[in-house]
């Protein structure tokens, strides 16, 4: 059957080399600031966030004291009326703030794109032209009467010779509402040059006697974001061939008594600056600049529009001032969602591009800002592929942690010394994705060196085996080596007698049980079981993972196996089954370690004198009535148990004499300790040959059940060499002729 697609591609990356794949990963986020960040949405959207952050948690310059607003807000709608006001009512807010209060220039964050019709003109026109003109006095009260009445003229004449600036507004459909101002350059002032900026389509523009008594004029239109938020004004918007600025550039200009406004081109031809008569405002190449937020709503020097007209405010209150008229009410639709606030008023955004022109402190977007991201992160991602130990995931969560916190440094540095806003989006999202990699190949590695492992050796080490062998670190094969291993057989005695008595089902029962536990106990202590021949067990110690302990390994499993031989056999006599007892050889030595067998069938084993010498001591146990019998060396590296020397004894096959020990418990063992000290004086005598008081010696011991056999078999053999002494060169060995 056909894998799943994803299971497919698991393992196709799974066998990939991890660098390439990071590699990858590093060159297509390289590619994401060089093609621009607003062609991949996730990404835009996630710069336009660390935006948010730089600008909520970078520390800002208290507001220009020379930038002030007149609000007409709610309570100025109570006191004076709903908008819009009345224009001689304008008139007398423009008069004051200039006659009474100063104000260097007044900028309106309003339009005026109708005549106002409160003052009843019209109707006075209508008078005149019924006859009531023919009379002179008529006609001079008329025109007294209409220039009282005219609150468009009344507000132009309190405009004009004034530094005043006019808002209006471009729209979405083809429409030509009042006087548009004359742009500030057109598309021939380019030389030839491009700004990528869109045409509008029609505008709303103030009365033509208003526009043509302010100074200036300027648009109100800010800059949209895909998610709705306000963080850029365009400085500049086209309308067909002509280029208009924004209300904050066109009030600046007018403060600083511009004779022009000029595009300012880098290098390569792209928009870099407005220049408004040699104050420079750094903007992106399609005319945007982002607004140089001072705080949340509030931030600026704000009077009440009402207070103005009533004469409440000081005179002084801001004297000097350049002075924005807008509104914060909600009716009136000019709060903006910005990223330090849902409704922030748009005036506020106008002041803040004033005061961050007239000091100097816009933020901008520098030349080569693309190709600084990208390279932030190219070097991100090589240090992060070659550098980071991906083999710890804790040292590679923490180098991605520290390169995170790099990156974040870099566009730090660039926003506090340059004002200049540089994409930490693509590096910060590549980091993610690699550290995600790293692990997920670390997961797809380990799955694929874990089954590797299990299919070579899981018959005979437990599943978390396997996984110690994948952690180690350590290379495994099947093919035969030789090493110092230790090995290990046991075998339950006269199981041919009771598996007579009992059905073919519970002989399975009864072996699954005692196997099962059997091999628990080997593989705590970290053994590799090699077989089961019917109830025996053959184990090792030392392979396929390397333990520098596997003698002492070996010894404690043999132990626990015998400890664990009474609630067994406690459990065989509730079920009705025979009590069951077991031998266990252990030997240490060098032997072959491998895969072994024929082309039809093979299985990994180990072989040499050293393994048939622990399958001579588990027959031995039987001989002797002792539950573990181990080899020299097996007792020479392990010192930390109480033995006792068994015997000499010299086996089929080999010429030499072994000794042969037993181990009794772990050391400190007081009881055990004693046991082994009583026997080996008993031994001691045997050895030297004074076999009446050795005999007597034995008589004694074997009054412990525990060590009848044992001794009565040393008692017979005392007798025997009383009887027939043996011969001079005599080695204290037993000599067994039969496997």
């Amino acid at each position: 059957m056909a894998r799943p697609l994803a299971q497919r591609l698991a393992l196709a990356l799974g066998g990939a080399p991890r660098w390439t794949v990071g590699l990858a990963i590093v060159a297509a986020s390289t590619l994401v600031p060089l093609v621009g960040v607003e062609r991949v949405p996730v990404i835009a959207k996630l710069e336009a966030m660390a935006y948010d952050a730089r600008l909520t948690l970078a520390p800002r310059r208290a507001p220009d004291p020379q930038v002030a607003i007149v609000d007409i807000d709610e309570a100025s709608l109570e006191r004076v009326g709903r908008w819009p006001w009345p224009r001689d009512t304008m008139a007398r807010l423009a008069t004051a703030l200039f006659d009474r209060h100063q104000a260097r220039l007044v900028a309106f964050d309003v339009l005026f794109p109708e005549a106002d019709l409160s003052g009843n003109a019209a109707a006075l026109d209508e008078l005149a032209r019924r006859g009531l003109r023919d009379t002179p006095d008529a006609r001079a009260a008329l025109a007294e009467l209409k220039s009282r009445a005219d609150h468009d003229a009344q507000f132009a004449t309190a405009l004009s010779g004034r530094p005043t600036v006019l808002g209006f507004g471009f729209t979405a459909s083809a429409q030509a509402s009042g006087m548009l101002p004359a742009p500030a350059f057109t598309q021939a002032d380019l030389a030839g040059r491009t700004i990528p900026i869109a045409p509008e389509t029609g505008y709303t523009a103030n009365l033509p006697a208003l526009q043509r008594a302010a100074t200036a004029g300027g648009h109100l239109d800010p800059a949209f974001d895909a998610d709705g938020l306000v963080r850029r004004v365009p400085m500049v918007k086209r309308y067909r061939d002509g280029y208009h600025p924004a209300l904050a550039l066109a009030t600046v200009a007018a403060a600083v008594e511009a004779k022009s406004i000029r595009p300012r081109f880098d290098a390569n031809g792209d928009l870099e600056a407005i220049d408004a008569g040699g104050l420079v405002v750094p903007v992106a190449h399609d005319g945007t600049a982002l607004v140089p937020f001072r705080g949340p709503p509030g931030a600026y020097r704000s009077f009440s529009a009402a207070d103005i007209l009533d004469g409440r405010i000081a005179p002084d209150a801001f004297a000097g001032a350049i002075v924005l008229v807008g509104t914060s009410a909600k009716g009136l639709q000019d709060l903006r969602s910005t990223p330090l606030a849902p409704d922030f008023p748009g005036v506020e955004i106008h002041a803040g591009l004033v005061s961050g022109m007239l000091e100097g402190d816009m933020m901008s977007v520098p030349a080569g800002a693309r190709e600084i991201a990208a390279l932030i992160v190219l070097v991100a991602g090589l240090v992060a592929v070659f550098a980071l130990p991906w083999r710890r995931p804790v040292a590679g969560i923490a180098g991605i942690v520290v390169l995170a916190a790099a990156v974040v440094g870099v566009a730090s540095y660039f926003w506090t010394r340059q004002n200049a806003v540089v994409g930490v989006a693509p590096a910060l999202v590549m980091l993610s994705l690699l550290l995600i990699w790293n692990l997920l190949s670390g997961f797809l590695r380990e799955a694929r060196e874990t089954r590797a492992l299990a299919g070579m050796f899981g018959e005979y080490v437990p599943p978390e085996r396997v996984a110690q062998m994948r952690a180690s670190g350590q290379r495994f094969s099947l093919e035969g080596e030789s090493r110092e291993m230790s090995v290990l057989f046991s075998d339950i005695r006269d199981f041919t007698a009771h598996s007579e008595r009992l059905a073919p089902r519970e002989i399975s029962a009864l072996l699954n049980d005692y196997l099962s536990s059997m091999t628990s106990a080997i593989h705590d202590r970290r053994g590799t079981v090699d077989k089961y021949v019917g109830d025996a067990i053959m184990a090792f110690w030392g392979a396929p993972v390397a333990n520098a302990e596997h003698a002492a390994d070996a010894v404690r499993a043999a132990l626990a196996m015998q400890r664990a031989m009474p609630a067994i056999r406690e459990g065989y006599a509730a079920r009705g089954w025979p009590a069951i007892a077991m031998g266990v050889g252990v030997n240490t030595g060098t032997m072959s370690v491998g895969d072994m067998g024929s082309r039809f069938r093979k299985a990994y084993t180990v072989l040499g004198d050293a393994v048939n010498l622990a399958s001579r001591l588990e027959g031995l146990t039987k001989v002797y009535g002792v539950p573990i019998l181990c080899g020299e060396a097996t007792r020479a590296a392990v010192p930390d148990v109480v033995w006792r020397e068994i015997d000499r004894v010299r086996v089929k096959g080999r010429a030499s004499a072994v000794a042969i020990f037993e181990p009794l418990a772990e050391a400190g063992d007081a009881p055990a300790q004693a046991r082994a000290s009583r026997w080996e004086a008993a031994l001691a005598l045997y050895h030297a040959q004074r076999f009446d008081e050795a005999r007597t010696a034995f008589d004694a011991i074997a009054q412990d059940a525990a060590d009848h056999a044992l001794a009565t078999l040393f008692a017979t053999r005392c007798v025997t060499f009383a009887a027939a002494p043996p011969e001079p060169d005599w080695d204290g060995a037993w000599n067994f002729l039969a496997k």
